[in-house]
Formats: structure tokens, sequence, C-alpha cells
């Protein structure tokens, strides 16, 4: 196997990120490789995965205690990122073309927004990789690019400081770097949020996807059942459970923007062991109250559909399942 692949194999069971991967290479620049610089580009990424798997190789020891193993899970973290920041660094020498410097912010976007999926506290604070899901206009590319230069390495150290105080449960000290990381998450969100699309909300807020149960019988039905009136009651329950679960979407994501960026804390995340301030715990019972309601009424809507349906066709629509 080349080292492109190797490096793939062995980063799919460590925690050493950010790594730049052949695909990501492929993906982001294969398009803007011209037989000029197709040579020079493939020996560059030869080298950084050499490079990356001196780093991937080492074994961690069994003695080491957890404060050692995320110590060194930090340095090879950082050293990854060094070595990504020097592939970017030459593969952009190599051409002034802008297709090939659009290609380098997406491969940089791409990367660096997968790696926050490791080693995170609070996983739920998603870095949304929007332009990977829609199209979007230049300047939205460049401003996230520039997000990231100017707040990657700052992520790095709050992500890595947070969890090394919660090992010692020195919550106060977790409390600065999960403010800190909140209020970057919510710059990150304004510069995103007027190009959100529903495939970007529900990654955004993963605890809020929407339960398709409703969606797909009622789609069933307009395929599949000729009684105009099953079709209008069926159209009618799902305007009203869309109705309902758009309210409780929307009330669900402004309690987390407020706990987030006006509290300094992640209500979906375990924290830090401590309240970041009295109402913390409200404003949790309140976020759990909303997506309980948007079960009640996804589970109170789709029994109310299956009721429409006769016998025959409630097994047609199970068996096509």
């Amino acid at each position: 196997m080349g080292l492109g692949t190797l490096v793939i194999v062995v980063c799919g069971i460590c925690s050493v990120q950010p790594v730049c991967t052949e695909r990501d290479f492929h993906l982001t620049l294969g398009a803007s490789i011209d037989g000029d610089h197709e040579f020079i580009a493939r020996a560059v990424f030869d080298a950084y995965n050499d490079q990356m798997l001196e780093i991937v190789s080492k074994e961690e020891s069994p003695k080491n205690s957890q404060a050692e193993q995320l110590k060194n899970r930090k340095q090879e973290t950082k050293q990854a990122k060094a070595l990504f920041d020097e592939l970017l660094e030459s593969l952009g020498v190599l051409n002034n073309d802008q297709s090939w410097s659009i290609g380098l912010v997406h491969l940089r976007r791409t990367v660096l927004l997968r790696a926050r999926e490791s080693n995170n506290p609070w996983p739920s604070t998603v870095w949304v990789d929007l332009p990977s899901l829609t199209t979007v206009p230049k300047n939205l590319l460049v401003e996230i690019d520039a997000f990231l230069l100017a707040n990657i390495d700052e992520d790095i150290e709050d992500r890595f400081g947070a969890m090394s105080a919660n090992l010692v449960s020195d919550s106060e000290s977790c409390r600065f770097y999960e403010k800190r990381a909140m209020e970057r998450w919510g710059n990150f969100e304004q510069i995103i949020a007027p190009y959100m699309v529903d495939a970007a909300l529900a990654i955004a807020y993963p605890q809020l996807a929407t339960d398709q149960r409703v969606s797909n019988i009622v789609s069933w039905i307009l395929g599949n059942v000729q009684d105009s009136g099953v079709v209008e009651k069926a159209n009618f329950q799902f305007a009203v459970w869309k109705t309902r679960n758009e309210q409780s979407k929307r009330v669900a994501i402004s309690l987390i923007h407020n706990a987030r960026m006006n509290h300094g804390f992640d209500p979906w995340s375990s924290g830090c062991g401590a309240q970041a301030y009295v109402g913390q715990s409200q404003i949790k019972n309140k976020l759990l109250q909303a997506t309980a309601q948007m079960k009640e009424s996804t589970d109170e809507i789709y029994t109310s559909v299956l009721k429409l349906l006769s016998p025959n066709q409630l097994q047609q629509f199970e068996d096509a399942q």
C-alpha cells in the first residue's frame, strides 16, 4: 500500500489531527493540477505523508497517566498542525492561478474543520463546513478562511486546556477555556448565519435533527393513496407537525445561542463540573423541554397519520420501509 493510503489507515484508529488525506488532496486540488506542477505537487504531498507517518506511528506507553497521555496528544496535534501549515505553504508557491488558491482555501477548511471532531470537550459546538453543503459566494470562502487562520491555534489551546483542567477538577480554569470557546463559536456562527441551509442546521445542532417518520409516511401516502380525503387529512397533519416542530426548534436554538454567546457554556456538553452561572440548570431544563416537545409532537402526529391508513395500506407502507 502507498504511504498516502497508510496514513489514512493509521489515522483511522488514532487521535492525531489535523491530517490531510489523499482524498482531501485530490478532491480540492486535483482539477487544478496541471502537467507542469503535478510532479512537484505530488512530491510535496508524499513528503508530508512521510512526516505524518512518523507522528501517527508513535506508540503511547501504557504506563503513562491520563495527564501525560493528554499532554502527548496535544503535542502530536500541534506537530500535525505545523506540518499541515507547511504543506499548504509549499503548495501555495507552485501556482498563482486563482483556482489553485481557492483549492488551497477548500483544503485548509476541509482538514481543519474535520480535525475539530477529535479532542473536543464540546463536540456539539460544530463549526459547520457550509461550503461543502451548498454553493456560497467567494467572499464567504475568504471570510471563513481568514477566521480559521486567526482562530484555529487558540481553539486547539482551549480544547486541550479544558480537558487538562477537567482531569484535575479545576473548574475555574475549565470555565475560562469554555467561555472563550463559546465566544469563538458565536463569531463563526455570525459569519455563516446569512447563508445557512436546512442541511447545515442539522449538522450545527445534531440533537435537534428532525425525525423523518412523519415526512416519510406522508410522502408515501401522496404517492400511493388515491383517496383524496386521506391525502387531505395527511397534508393537514403534516402542516401541524411541521409548524410545531419548527417552533420548538427555534426555541431550542435560541436557548443554545443564549447559553453559549451570553453565558459562556455549552448546554449540550458535560461541562466543567460546576455551574457557569446561576441560571445554567434552568437553561438546560428548558432545552430538554423543547426537545421533548419535538419528540412528543412527532409521536402524536405519526400515530394519527398511521390511523388514516387501511390495514392493507398500512401493510404496504410497512413493507416499503
